[in-house]
């Protein structure tokens, strides 16, 4: 008898649910491709580390677009603000990671999980919120707690 197959068919499930979670997240927000994809590979990524997956988050997301639409304003990369918009997300604990001229968000993705701070960012366990904005070539991913 085949032990595998129950677990290639949860995995399935899984995965189809993800697809369809990620899209909206628990919280609601509707997300463009680009976030959206970004947001399946990273709780793809959290979910094979054992980790619970992320959901999308209206008010992070403002805070997210905000962020990528003033990089792209100042053609530069940073972390400016970061402080700030931890303040305004009212969360104990929020990180943040940042792309550039990444065309896809598969590249965007590997990028990150290549990167050892990245990387330790998209796996922080105590995070389960998240907004991700892309404006022009800028990305901004920005994850906290949930509400307190």
């Amino acid at each position: 008898m085949n032990n595998s197959r129950p677990f290639t068919i949860f995995s399935l499930i899984i995965g189809v649910l993800l697809a369809i979670y990620s899209s909206y997240g628990i919280a609601g927000a509707r997300v463009s491709s680009y976030e959206e994809k970004l947001l399946l590979h990273i709780n793809q990524h959290r979910i094979a580390k054992g980790l619970n997956p992320l959901a999308m988050d209206k008010s992070l997301s403002r805070l997210a677009e905000r962020h990528s639409m003033h990089m792209e304003e100042k053609n530069v990369l940073s972390h400016e603000g970061f402080q700030e918009r931890f303040r305004q997300s009212d969360r104990s604990l929020c990180v943040e990671n940042v792309g550039w001229n990444y065309q896809t968000p598969e590249d965007q993705f590997r990028s990150w999980k290549s990167s050892g701070e990245h990387n330790k960012n998209l796996l922080n366990n105590r995070i389960s919120h998240t907004g991700i904005a892309k404006n022009g070539a800028y990305v901004t991913f920005f994850a906290c707690t949930g509400e307190e």
